[in-house]
């Protein structure tokens, strides 16, 4: 069985391999002889090959209906050709080649596979954070899959909100031909039961990472040496660069605000006598998409007022998704906006606030029974946001949440399980 999983990404942002792998080791299980290809974003493909190559998967360079309309609609071909001749740009051929490659390339994955798996992550955000597009481009993996005649299905994924009617329109048409909607919370399953037909047919689950192994106790061992830092005496922070670079409009701590919310949380840390790790989760060369850039914004300020950084440390090593979470594993606490830092943290039991921008957040740690522990970051400035960290942190000390939490872990493992038994039976039924 050969399966075309579309959706994530196996290098940069530590949440795509999260989910790859997790997905990888359970179906095969399952199914012992089951083939996988991923399709990845053809822009970042010799990241994606090295990583690919690094955890033994096969990758197939991925396209969208929207850009393969924009390279082969007459009328596009027309309108780009003569934007860059007003601008007075050369007018070349090549980069149509390469796309109608990878086009090609994308369509034999479809027609070569058994069936299609959909693991966006999060689709369907009609909440105005993402672009015009947001719909039809949500909507594409479904389109091919239709073209080429093959079994479609979604697994475990945020869905909406479906504020907007165009992303609503295409989620819509999506729901209503597979066999089940395998929402990632229970606020995300809610906005796919107000738009679907057949309400039964919508699930809720935790995030399939929570079922990731982590790095060995040696490997760990060593790198916590390396780095100077004790177990459980340290705190992490993981800041994203997907909330620095949001759009102005979106409003509360984003931008230079944002950076300033991690700055005071930071200070505040540090005058209370605790060691920091930042743990970047996206790594990236450009520095418009990396993780590590944010946290070197917030070192440096920290470092102009005077702050004492020697117990900030960096983490400056591309690691794999077993090795962060191993590090997150042995914090003390930790404060997040990356939505697979938080995965890590809660499935092992650290303290976790998140700084998040989505209902994602609230909706994995609901499962916990700690979904008070998720702040907004567009409802509030940074004064708001450092003080609504800190009032969070002071919640931890008089509950008992490591018990609790481990609790809840035996409970959502056995929620993920079963969705990955609903996956098999529906690859059972649709794959001969």
């Amino acid at each position: 069985m050969k399966l075309l999983v579309t959706g994530l990404c196996l290098s940069r942002n530590l949440g795509g391999p999260a989910m790859a792998l997790t997905l990888v080791d359970q179906l095969k299980k399952r199914f012992p002889d089951v083939d996988f290809v991923f399709a990845i974003d053809p822009n970042s493909y010799k990241q994606e090959k090295k990583w690919a190559d690094y955890y033994g998967l096969k990758i197939v360079r991925k396209d969208t209906f929207i850009s393969n309309i924009a390279n082969t609609n007459i009328f596009f071909k027309i309108a780009r050709i003569g934007y860059r001749f007003l601008k007075g740009k050369a007018v070349s051929t090549s980069g149509v080649r390469d796309q109608n490659e990878i086009h090609e390339e994308f369509m034999e994955a479809y027609r070569n596979c058994d069936a299609v798996i959909s693991m966006m992550g999060i689709s369907y955000v009609g909440d105005g954070v993402r672009g015009a597009f947001e719909g039809l481009s949500s909507y594409s993996n479904l389109y091919y899959a239709n073209k080429h005649k093959k079994p479609f299905t979604h697994f475990i994924q945020s869905f909406g909100p479906f504020d907007d009617w165009k992303v609503r329109l295409f989620a819509k048409r999506d729901f209503a031909q597979v066999d089940f909607v395998p929402a990632r919370g229970k606020e995300s399953a809610r906005y796919c039961k107000a738009i679907v037909k057949n309400s039964e047919k919508v699930y809720d689950f935790p995030d399939i990472a929570i079922l990731l192994r982590q790095a060995d106790e040696e490997w760990t061992g060593d790198y916590l040496k390396k780095i100077k830092l004790i177990e459980k005496n340290y705190i992490v922070l993981s800041p994203s660069s997907v909330i620095y670079n949001m759009r102005a409009s979106v409003g509360g701590s984003i931008g230079e605000d944002y950076v300033r919310s991690f700055y005071l949380i930071a200070s505040k840390l540090l005058s209370d006598g605790e060691t920091l790790l930042f743990l970047p989760h996206m790594y990236s060369d450009n520095k418009y998409e990396c993780d590590r850039e944010i946290c070197h914004r917030v070192l440096n300020l920290l470092k102009n007022d005077v702050n004492d950084v020697s117990r900030c440390k960096i983490i400056k090593d591309d690691l794999d998704v077993w090795q962060a979470k191993s590090l997150i594993a042995k914090s003390k606490r930790a404060i997040v906006s990356r939505y697979h830092a938080l995965v890590a943290a809660v499935s092992t039991g650290v303290p976790v606030v998140t700084v998040g921008w989505n209902i994602k957040y609230y909706d994995l740690m609901q499962y916990y029974g700690v979904e008070s522990m998720a702040v907004d970051t567009r409802k509030n400035n940074p004064q708001q946001l450092a003080e609504k960290v800190f009032a969070k942190l002071v919640e931890y000390e008089s509950e008992n949440y490591r018990e609790m939490v481990i609790q809840k872990q035996h409970e959502n493992t056995e929620k993920v399980e079963f969705a990955f038994d609903l996956l098999c039976e529906w690859l059972k039924e649709h794959v001969s």
